[in-house]
Protein backbone atom coordinates (compact mmCIF):
# COMPACT_ATOMS: atom_id res chain seq x y z
CA UNK A 1 0.00 0.00 0.00
CA UNK A 2 1.19 3.50 -0.83
CA UNK A 3 -0.19 6.89 0.02
CA UNK A 4 1.17 10.18 -1.28
CA UNK A 5 0.67 13.01 1.14
CA UNK A 6 0.77 16.69 0.17
CA UNK A 7 1.97 18.71 3.11
CA UNK A 8 3.14 21.51 0.85
CA UNK A 9 0.00 21.39 -1.25
CA UNK A 10 1.67 19.61 -4.16
CA UNK A 11 -0.61 17.66 -6.47
CA UNK A 12 -0.51 13.96 -5.70
CA UNK A 13 -1.22 13.06 -9.33
CA UNK A 14 -0.71 15.00 -12.56
CA UNK A 15 -3.33 15.58 -15.21
CA UNK A 16 -2.96 13.58 -18.39
CA UNK A 17 -4.26 15.78 -21.19
CA UNK A 18 -2.23 18.97 -20.96
CA UNK A 19 0.57 17.45 -18.96
CA UNK A 20 1.21 14.37 -21.04
CA UNK A 21 4.24 15.87 -22.76
CA UNK A 22 5.54 17.23 -19.43
CA UNK A 23 9.19 16.96 -18.61
CA UNK A 24 9.62 13.73 -20.52
CA UNK A 25 9.85 15.59 -23.81
CA UNK A 26 13.17 15.40 -25.60
CA UNK A 27 15.23 17.27 -23.05
CA UNK A 28 18.99 17.31 -23.11
CA UNK A 29 20.80 17.51 -19.77
CA UNK A 30 24.15 16.00 -20.59
CA UNK A 31 26.25 18.84 -19.27
CA UNK A 32 27.62 18.29 -15.81
CA UNK A 33 28.99 21.78 -15.24
CA UNK A 34 29.29 25.31 -16.49
CA UNK A 35 31.90 26.69 -18.85
CA UNK A 36 34.23 29.54 -17.95
CA UNK A 37 32.18 32.78 -17.82
CA UNK A 38 32.23 34.97 -20.94
CA UNK A 39 31.23 38.63 -21.14
CA UNK A 40 31.06 38.64 -17.33
CA UNK A 41 27.93 36.49 -17.49
CA UNK A 42 27.74 34.14 -14.54
CA UNK A 43 25.58 31.05 -14.40
CA UNK A 44 24.06 29.95 -11.12
CA UNK A 45 26.59 29.68 -8.29
CA UNK A 46 27.92 26.26 -7.57
CA UNK A 47 25.80 24.99 -4.69
CA UNK A 48 27.97 22.47 -2.86
CA UNK A 49 27.69 20.19 0.13
CA UNK A 50 29.78 21.73 2.90
CA UNK A 51 29.43 19.59 6.06
CA UNK A 52 27.37 16.62 7.25
CA UNK A 53 26.84 14.59 10.40
CA UNK A 54 24.19 12.40 11.93
CA UNK A 55 23.28 9.84 14.53
CA UNK A 56 20.62 7.35 15.57
CA UNK A 57 19.94 5.54 18.89
CA UNK A 58 19.07 8.76 20.70
CA UNK A 59 16.35 8.92 23.34
CA UNK A 60 14.75 11.29 25.81
CA UNK A 61 13.29 14.75 25.21
CA UNK A 62 15.99 16.07 22.91
CA UNK A 63 17.37 14.94 19.56
CA UNK A 64 20.54 16.61 18.36
CA UNK A 65 24.01 16.40 16.90
CA UNK A 66 27.03 18.61 16.33
CA UNK A 67 29.01 19.02 13.15
CA UNK A 68 32.47 17.43 13.20
CA UNK A 69 33.74 20.54 11.40
CA UNK A 70 31.68 23.69 11.42
CA UNK A 71 29.87 24.86 8.31
CA UNK A 72 30.67 28.27 6.83
CA UNK A 73 28.85 31.49 7.50
CA UNK A 74 26.07 31.96 4.98
CA UNK A 75 25.44 28.23 4.55
CA UNK A 76 21.98 26.68 4.52
CA UNK A 77 21.51 23.88 7.06
CA UNK A 78 18.97 21.11 6.57
CA UNK A 79 18.18 19.16 9.74
CA UNK A 80 16.02 16.04 9.41
CA UNK A 81 14.89 14.44 12.69
CA UNK A 82 13.62 10.85 12.99
CA UNK A 83 11.89 9.15 15.91
CA UNK A 84 9.55 6.35 16.89
CA UNK A 85 6.15 7.93 17.32
CA UNK A 86 3.12 9.11 15.38
CA UNK A 87 2.88 12.85 16.05
CA UNK A 88 5.14 15.85 15.67
CA UNK A 89 6.33 16.43 19.22
CA UNK A 90 9.08 18.88 18.25
CA UNK A 91 8.47 22.17 20.04
CA UNK A 92 11.52 23.98 18.68
CA UNK A 93 14.76 23.49 16.76
CA UNK A 94 17.69 25.63 17.85
CA UNK A 95 21.49 25.67 17.68
CA UNK A 96 24.25 26.14 20.27
CA UNK A 97 28.00 25.72 20.64
CA UNK A 98 29.68 22.69 22.19
CA UNK A 99 31.10 24.71 25.08
CA UNK A 100 30.39 24.77 28.79
CA UNK A 101 26.88 26.08 29.30
CA UNK A 102 25.96 25.39 25.67
CA UNK A 103 25.92 29.06 24.57
CA UNK A 104 23.05 29.62 22.10
CA UNK A 105 23.84 30.64 18.54
CA UNK A 106 20.43 31.93 17.46
CA UNK A 107 19.83 30.83 13.87
CA UNK A 108 16.19 30.25 12.88
CA UNK A 109 15.12 26.73 11.88
CA UNK A 110 11.75 26.47 10.15
CA UNK A 111 9.71 23.31 9.61
CA UNK A 112 9.53 22.38 5.92
CA UNK A 113 7.96 18.89 6.03
CA UNK A 114 6.62 16.47 8.62
CA UNK A 115 5.40 12.97 7.74
CA UNK A 116 4.38 9.97 9.84
CA UNK A 117 3.11 6.44 9.29
CA UNK A 118 3.69 2.99 10.78
CA UNK A 119 4.76 4.31 14.17
CA UNK A 120 7.70 6.37 12.85
CA UNK A 121 8.00 10.12 12.23
CA UNK A 122 10.30 12.37 10.22
CA UNK A 123 10.51 16.18 10.32
CA UNK A 124 12.78 18.33 8.15
CA UNK A 125 13.81 21.85 9.19
CA UNK A 126 15.74 24.49 7.26
CA UNK A 127 17.89 27.46 8.28
CA UNK A 128 19.42 29.80 5.68
CA UNK A 129 22.36 32.19 5.93
CA UNK A 130 23.55 30.72 9.24
CA UNK A 131 25.82 32.98 11.32
CA UNK A 132 27.29 33.62 14.80
CA UNK A 133 29.59 30.60 15.24
CA UNK A 134 33.29 29.91 14.53
CA UNK A 135 33.53 29.50 10.79
CA UNK A 136 34.84 26.30 9.20
CA UNK A 137 37.35 23.76 10.47
CA UNK A 138 37.78 23.27 14.22
CA UNK A 139 40.95 21.13 14.52
CA UNK A 140 40.67 20.96 18.32
CA UNK A 141 37.02 19.91 18.25
CA UNK A 142 35.88 22.89 20.32
CA UNK A 143 33.09 25.40 19.67
CA UNK A 144 31.33 23.05 17.27
CA UNK A 145 27.90 24.02 16.00
CA UNK A 146 25.19 21.75 17.45
CA UNK A 147 21.60 21.60 16.14
CA UNK A 148 18.97 20.03 18.36
CA UNK A 149 15.22 19.51 18.54
CA UNK A 150 13.41 19.98 21.85
CA UNK A 151 10.51 17.53 22.28
CA UNK A 152 7.27 17.79 24.21
CA UNK A 153 7.49 14.09 25.15
CA UNK A 154 10.21 11.52 25.59
CA UNK A 155 11.10 9.14 22.73
CA UNK A 156 12.65 5.69 23.04
CA UNK A 157 14.61 5.95 19.79
CA UNK A 158 15.44 8.69 17.33
CA UNK A 159 18.14 10.57 15.51
CA UNK A 160 19.07 13.41 13.20
CA UNK A 161 20.76 13.97 9.85
CA UNK A 162 22.51 17.32 9.42
CA UNK A 163 23.81 18.74 6.15
CA UNK A 164 25.09 22.21 5.31
CA UNK A 165 25.33 23.70 1.81
CA UNK A 166 27.23 26.68 0.45
CA UNK A 167 25.84 28.75 -2.42
CA UNK A 168 22.16 28.66 -1.37
CA UNK A 169 20.21 31.91 -1.37
CA UNK A 170 20.47 33.74 1.96
CA UNK A 171 16.78 34.69 2.24
CA UNK A 172 14.61 31.80 3.45
CA UNK A 173 11.56 32.76 1.37
CA UNK A 174 13.65 32.89 -1.79
CA UNK A 175 15.80 29.88 -0.97
CA UNK A 176 13.06 27.34 -0.36
CA UNK A 177 11.34 26.12 -3.52
CA UNK A 178 9.28 22.96 -4.04
CA UNK A 179 8.94 20.33 -1.32
CA UNK A 180 6.75 17.33 -0.53
CA UNK A 181 6.53 14.15 1.52
CA UNK A 182 5.06 10.68 1.07
CA UNK A 183 4.85 7.28 2.72
CA UNK A 184 4.30 3.67 1.77
CA UNK A 185 4.61 0.13 3.07
CA UNK A 186 5.32 -3.31 1.69
CA UNK A 187 6.26 -6.94 2.29
CA UNK A 188 8.38 -7.20 -0.85
CA UNK A 189 10.78 -4.92 -2.71
CA UNK A 190 9.21 -1.47 -2.76
CA UNK A 191 10.23 1.76 -4.50
CA UNK A 192 9.38 5.03 -2.83
CA UNK A 193 7.16 7.23 -4.95
CA UNK A 194 6.97 10.73 -3.56
CA UNK A 195 6.07 12.35 -6.85
CA UNK A 196 8.01 14.87 -8.90
CA UNK A 197 8.75 18.44 -7.87
CA UNK A 198 10.06 21.30 -9.98
CA UNK A 199 13.80 21.95 -9.81
CA UNK A 200 15.58 23.88 -12.55
CA UNK A 201 19.25 24.50 -13.28
CA UNK A 202 21.47 25.41 -10.35
CA UNK A 203 18.99 24.32 -7.70
CA UNK A 204 19.86 21.90 -4.90
CA UNK A 205 17.61 18.87 -4.58
CA UNK A 206 17.64 17.15 -1.17
CA UNK A 207 15.95 13.84 -0.45
CA UNK A 208 15.67 11.74 2.68
CA UNK A 209 13.92 8.50 3.61
CA UNK A 210 13.48 6.42 6.75
CA UNK A 211 12.04 2.95 7.39
CA UNK A 212 11.03 0.80 10.34
CA UNK A 213 12.13 -2.26 8.36
CA UNK A 214 15.85 -2.92 8.70
CA UNK A 215 16.48 -4.10 5.16
CA UNK A 216 18.78 -3.20 2.31
CA UNK A 217 18.29 0.06 0.47
CA UNK A 218 19.30 1.42 -2.93
CA UNK A 219 19.57 5.18 -3.31
CA UNK A 220 17.98 7.27 -6.05
CA UNK A 221 19.80 7.37 -9.41
CA UNK A 222 21.83 10.53 -10.16
CA UNK A 223 21.89 11.55 -6.50
CA UNK A 224 24.93 11.61 -4.21
CA UNK A 225 24.77 9.98 -0.81
CA UNK A 226 24.96 12.21 2.25
CA UNK A 227 24.70 9.46 4.84
CA UNK A 228 23.03 6.11 5.48
CA UNK A 229 22.36 5.37 9.15
CA UNK A 230 20.59 2.66 11.15
CA UNK A 231 20.17 1.21 14.61
CA UNK A 232 18.10 -1.69 15.95
CA UNK A 233 14.75 -0.08 15.09
CA UNK A 234 15.01 2.43 12.23
CA UNK A 235 17.11 3.04 9.13
CA UNK A 236 17.51 6.26 7.15
CA UNK A 237 19.24 7.58 4.06
CA UNK A 238 19.93 11.14 2.83
CA UNK A 239 20.83 12.13 -0.75
CA UNK A 240 21.36 15.30 -2.78
CA UNK A 241 22.04 16.57 -6.30
CA UNK A 242 22.55 19.91 -8.05
CA UNK A 243 20.38 20.34 -11.14
CA UNK A 244 21.98 20.94 -14.54
CA UNK A 245 19.44 21.42 -17.32
CA UNK A 246 16.60 19.32 -15.91
CA UNK A 247 13.18 20.66 -14.90
CA UNK A 248 12.16 18.40 -12.03
CA UNK A 249 13.44 15.85 -9.57
CA UNK A 250 11.90 12.70 -8.19
CA UNK A 251 14.23 10.89 -5.78
CA UNK A 252 13.18 7.24 -5.58
CA UNK A 253 14.72 4.75 -3.18
CA UNK A 254 14.32 0.99 -3.33
CA UNK A 255 13.69 -0.74 0.00
CA UNK A 256 14.26 -4.51 -0.14
CA UNK A 257 11.43 -5.66 2.11
CA UNK A 258 10.45 -9.33 2.34
CA UNK A 259 7.52 -11.25 3.79
CA UNK A 260 9.72 -11.97 6.81
CA UNK A 261 10.86 -8.34 7.12
CA UNK A 262 8.06 -6.02 5.99
CA UNK A 263 8.26 -2.31 6.63
CA UNK A 264 6.92 1.20 6.23
CA UNK A 265 8.91 4.00 4.61
CA UNK A 266 8.67 7.76 4.75
CA UNK A 267 10.26 10.15 2.27
CA UNK A 268 10.76 13.89 1.87
CA UNK A 269 12.17 15.91 -1.01
CA UNK A 270 12.88 19.62 -1.12
CA UNK A 271 14.56 22.08 -3.47
CA UNK A 272 16.75 25.07 -2.54
CA UNK A 273 17.47 27.93 -4.93
CA UNK A 274 21.01 29.22 -5.53
CA UNK A 275 22.23 32.63 -4.41
CA UNK A 276 21.52 34.85 -7.41
CA UNK A 277 19.67 38.15 -7.57
CA UNK A 278 17.40 36.73 -10.26
CA UNK A 279 16.63 33.05 -9.93
CA UNK A 280 15.16 30.25 -11.91
CA UNK A 281 11.74 29.32 -10.55
CA UNK A 282 10.23 26.88 -13.04
CA UNK A 283 10.88 25.73 -16.61
CA UNK A 284 9.27 23.37 -19.11
CA UNK A 285 9.17 22.78 -22.85
CA UNK A 286 7.42 20.71 -25.47
CA UNK A 287 7.67 19.47 -29.06
CA UNK A 288 5.85 18.76 -31.30
CA UNK A 289 2.57 20.71 -31.11
CA UNK A 290 0.09 21.12 -33.94
CA UNK A 291 -3.14 22.97 -34.68
CA UNK A 292 -4.17 26.59 -34.12
CA UNK A 293 -2.69 26.81 -30.64
CA UNK A 294 0.68 26.00 -29.08
CA UNK A 295 0.16 25.46 -25.36
CA UNK A 296 2.14 24.06 -22.45
CA UNK A 297 1.55 23.86 -18.72
CA UNK A 298 4.05 24.39 -15.91
CA UNK A 299 4.13 20.99 -14.31
CA UNK A 300 4.65 19.47 -11.88
CA UNK A 301 4.83 22.84 -10.09
CA UNK A 302 3.36 26.26 -10.86
CA UNK A 303 5.54 29.37 -10.80
CA UNK A 304 5.05 31.91 -8.02
CA UNK A 305 2.96 35.04 -8.11
CA UNK A 306 5.26 37.96 -8.91
CA UNK A 307 7.45 35.95 -11.29
CA UNK A 308 8.39 36.99 -14.80
CA UNK A 309 7.56 34.39 -17.48
CA UNK A 310 9.49 34.11 -20.75
CA UNK A 311 7.69 32.14 -23.47
CA UNK A 312 9.57 31.34 -26.68
CA UNK A 313 7.45 29.77 -29.43
CA UNK A 314 8.80 28.28 -32.68
CA UNK A 315 7.13 26.82 -35.76
CA UNK A 316 7.70 26.25 -39.52
CA UNK A 317 6.80 29.39 -41.47
CA UNK A 318 8.06 32.81 -42.46
CA UNK A 319 5.58 35.16 -40.76
CA UNK A 320 4.49 35.78 -37.19
CA UNK A 321 1.11 34.09 -37.10
CA UNK A 322 0.65 34.54 -33.35
CA UNK A 323 -2.48 36.62 -32.75
CA UNK A 324 -2.07 36.66 -28.97
CA UNK A 325 -0.40 34.91 -26.06
CA UNK A 326 -2.50 34.25 -22.97
CA UNK A 327 -2.43 32.10 -19.87
CA UNK A 328 -5.01 29.73 -18.44
CA UNK A 329 -5.57 27.42 -15.51
CA UNK A 330 -6.29 23.79 -16.35
CA UNK A 331 -9.36 22.74 -14.39
CA UNK A 332 -10.96 19.39 -15.09
CA UNK A 333 -9.85 19.46 -18.71
CA UNK A 334 -11.16 23.01 -19.20
CA UNK A 335 -9.11 26.18 -19.59
CA UNK A 336 -9.93 29.07 -17.24
CA UNK A 337 -8.40 32.43 -18.31
CA UNK A 338 -5.89 33.98 -15.91
CA UNK A 339 -5.32 37.37 -17.53
CA UNK A 340 -1.61 38.17 -17.38
CA UNK A 341 -0.23 40.29 -20.25
CA UNK A 342 2.36 38.72 -22.56
CA UNK A 343 4.24 41.20 -24.75
CA UNK A 344 6.19 40.36 -27.91
CA UNK A 345 9.88 41.07 -27.35
CA UNK A 346 11.55 39.50 -30.40
CA UNK A 347 10.37 37.79 -33.59
CA UNK A 348 12.88 36.35 -36.07
CA UNK A 349 12.55 34.12 -39.13
CA UNK A 350 14.92 32.44 -41.58
CA UNK A 351 14.72 29.55 -44.03
CA UNK A 352 11.03 28.87 -43.40
CA UNK A 353 11.42 28.75 -39.62
CA UNK A 354 10.04 31.29 -37.12
CA UNK A 355 10.65 32.04 -33.45
CA UNK A 356 8.87 34.57 -31.23
CA UNK A 357 9.65 35.42 -27.61
CA UNK A 358 7.04 36.94 -25.30
CA UNK A 359 7.48 38.20 -21.74
CA UNK A 360 5.01 38.73 -18.89
CA UNK A 361 6.19 40.39 -15.67
CA UNK A 362 4.74 40.24 -12.15
CA UNK A 363 2.35 37.41 -13.07
CA UNK A 364 -0.61 36.98 -10.73
CA UNK A 365 -4.01 35.34 -10.21
CA UNK A 366 -3.12 31.65 -10.23
CA UNK A 367 -2.47 29.06 -7.49
CA UNK A 368 0.99 29.93 -6.23
CA UNK A 369 3.61 27.18 -6.40
CA UNK A 370 1.78 24.06 -5.30
CA UNK A 371 -1.92 23.94 -6.01
CA UNK A 372 -2.95 21.26 -3.53
CA UNK A 373 -5.48 19.98 -6.06
CA UNK A 374 -4.84 16.69 -7.82
CA UNK A 375 -4.72 16.87 -11.62
CA UNK A 376 -5.86 20.52 -11.65
CA UNK A 377 -4.88 24.18 -11.35
CA UNK A 378 -1.75 24.07 -13.50
CA UNK A 379 -0.78 27.40 -15.09
CA UNK A 380 -0.43 27.04 -18.87
CA UNK A 381 0.73 29.56 -21.48
CA UNK A 382 -0.76 29.46 -24.99
CA UNK A 383 0.00 31.10 -28.32
CA UNK A 384 -3.16 31.56 -30.43
CA UNK A 385 -2.35 31.28 -34.13
CA UNK A 386 -3.98 32.75 -37.23
CA UNK A 387 -3.03 29.63 -39.17
CA UNK A 388 -2.83 25.94 -38.34
CA UNK A 389 0.70 24.62 -37.90
CA UNK A 390 1.74 21.02 -38.33
CA UNK A 391 4.77 21.29 -36.12
CA UNK A 392 5.69 23.68 -33.35
CA UNK A 393 6.92 24.00 -29.82
CA UNK A 394 7.53 26.26 -26.86
CA UNK A 395 10.10 26.81 -24.12
CA UNK A 396 8.68 28.32 -20.90
CA UNK A 397 10.68 29.67 -18.00
CA UNK A 398 9.65 31.57 -14.87
CA UNK A 399 12.01 33.81 -12.89
CA UNK A 400 12.00 35.17 -9.37
CA UNK A 401 13.59 38.55 -8.75
CA UNK A 402 13.92 41.28 -6.16
CA UNK A 403 10.47 42.14 -4.78
CA UNK A 404 8.99 39.63 -7.20
CA UNK A 405 9.14 42.15 -10.06
CA UNK A 406 11.38 42.27 -13.11
CA UNK A 407 11.57 44.75 -15.97
CA UNK A 408 12.67 44.24 -19.56
CA UNK A 409 16.12 45.37 -20.62
CA UNK A 410 17.87 45.26 -23.99
CA UNK A 411 17.08 42.57 -26.56
CA UNK A 412 18.20 41.47 -30.02
CA UNK A 413 17.74 38.71 -32.61
CA UNK A 414 19.77 37.30 -35.48
CA UNK A 415 19.48 34.65 -38.18
CA UNK A 416 21.69 32.97 -40.70
CA UNK A 417 22.67 29.74 -42.42
CA UNK A 418 25.69 27.52 -42.81
CA UNK A 419 27.23 24.19 -43.75
CA UNK A 420 29.06 22.10 -41.17
CA UNK A 421 30.02 23.88 -37.94
CA UNK A 422 28.12 27.17 -37.88
CA UNK A 423 27.97 29.88 -35.23
CA UNK A 424 24.57 31.31 -34.32
CA UNK A 425 24.67 34.82 -32.85
CA UNK A 426 21.69 37.00 -31.99
CA UNK A 427 23.65 40.25 -31.71
CA UNK A 428 25.24 41.86 -28.66
CA UNK A 429 23.25 43.67 -25.99
CA UNK A 430 24.28 45.61 -22.89
CA UNK A 431 23.24 43.89 -19.67
CA UNK A 432 23.36 45.61 -16.31
CA UNK A 433 24.89 44.18 -13.14
CA UNK A 434 22.61 41.62 -11.51
CA UNK A 435 20.35 41.35 -14.56
CA UNK A 436 19.30 38.13 -16.24
CA UNK A 437 20.63 37.39 -19.73
CA UNK A 438 18.35 34.90 -21.52
CA UNK A 439 19.21 33.44 -24.91
CA UNK A 440 17.56 30.90 -27.17
CA UNK A 441 18.46 29.40 -30.56
CA UNK A 442 16.46 27.14 -32.85
CA UNK A 443 17.47 25.13 -35.90
CA UNK A 444 17.25 21.64 -37.34
CA UNK A 445 17.99 18.72 -34.97
CA UNK A 446 21.79 18.61 -35.27
CA UNK A 447 24.56 18.55 -32.70
CA UNK A 448 24.87 21.70 -30.65
CA UNK A 449 27.45 23.32 -28.42
CA UNK A 450 25.84 25.87 -26.08
CA UNK A 451 27.21 29.35 -25.40
CA UNK A 452 30.27 29.61 -23.19
CA UNK A 453 29.58 30.95 -19.72
CA UNK A 454 25.83 30.32 -19.79
CA UNK A 455 23.80 27.72 -17.91
CA UNK A 456 21.02 25.62 -19.45
CA UNK A 457 17.38 26.58 -19.18
CA UNK A 458 16.07 23.64 -21.18
CA UNK A 459 16.67 21.94 -24.53
CA UNK A 460 13.89 20.36 -26.61
CA UNK A 461 14.28 18.35 -29.77
CA UNK A 462 12.41 16.02 -32.10
CA UNK A 463 12.90 14.84 -35.67
CA UNK A 464 12.39 18.28 -37.23
CA UNK A 465 13.30 21.07 -34.80
CA UNK A 466 15.76 21.62 -31.97
CA UNK A 467 15.66 24.51 -29.53
CA UNK A 468 18.05 25.46 -26.75
CA UNK A 469 17.52 28.03 -23.98
CA UNK A 470 20.38 29.38 -21.86
CA UNK A 471 20.80 31.97 -19.12
CA UNK A 472 23.31 33.83 -16.99
CA UNK A 473 23.20 36.49 -14.28
CA UNK A 474 25.40 39.46 -15.16
CA UNK A 475 28.35 39.97 -12.79
CA UNK A 476 29.02 43.54 -13.99
CA UNK A 477 27.51 45.81 -16.61
CA UNK A 478 28.79 44.92 -20.05
CA UNK A 479 28.17 43.55 -23.52
CA UNK A 480 26.65 40.07 -23.86
CA UNK A 481 26.16 37.90 -26.93
CA UNK A 482 25.53 34.17 -26.44
CA UNK A 483 26.95 32.17 -29.34
CA UNK A 484 25.84 28.64 -30.19
CA UNK A 485 27.84 26.24 -32.39
CA UNK A 486 25.55 24.15 -34.61
CA UNK A 487 27.13 21.09 -36.22
CA UNK A 488 25.23 20.82 -39.49
CA UNK A 489 25.88 18.20 -42.16
CA UNK A 490 27.15 19.05 -45.66
CA UNK A 491 23.88 20.71 -46.65
CA UNK A 492 22.87 24.30 -45.91
CA UNK A 493 20.69 24.77 -42.80
CA UNK A 494 19.23 27.88 -41.21
CA UNK A 495 19.32 29.07 -37.61
CA UNK A 496 17.60 31.77 -35.57
CA UNK A 497 18.65 33.18 -32.19
CA UNK A 498 17.43 35.78 -29.69
CA UNK A 499 18.78 37.32 -26.51
CA UNK A 500 17.10 39.54 -23.92
CA UNK A 501 17.79 40.99 -20.51
CA UNK A 502 15.51 41.14 -17.47
CA UNK A 503 16.61 43.41 -14.65
CA UNK A 504 15.52 43.41 -11.03
CA UNK A 505 13.05 46.10 -10.10
CA UNK A 506 14.60 46.63 -6.69
CA UNK A 507 17.67 45.88 -4.57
Amino acid sequence: MKKHTTFAGIPALLTAALLAAACHDSISSDRSGLAVPMFDVAGPPNVVLDQTNGSFSENGRMLGMGFSNNPHHGDAIIATFFWRGSSNIITSVTDHLSLTGYPPVGNTYTLVEYVTQGGISMATYLATNVQNFPDGNRPNGDSLLVVHATLSDSVSDGGVLLSAYSGVHAVYARALAAHRSAWGSGASTDTTDGGAIGACSGALAYGVTVSNGLVGIEGPPQFTNISTMSDTAIKGDGEYRVQHGDTYVQPRWTWFYTAQTPGTWLSTALVLNPATSIMFDQCIGTLPESGSMIIKGFNPTNPHNGDAIIATFFWPGSTNIIDSVTDVITTGGAYTPVGNTYTLVEYVTAGGMSMATYVATNVQNFPDGFTGLAQDSILAVAAHLSQVVTHGGVVLSAWKGANGLLTLGAHSSGSGSGVGQTTARPGAITVETGSLAYGVSVSAPFGLEPPTGFAPVIQVSDGSIKGDGEFGVQASTGSVEPQWSWFFDNATHFWVASVLALKPAGP
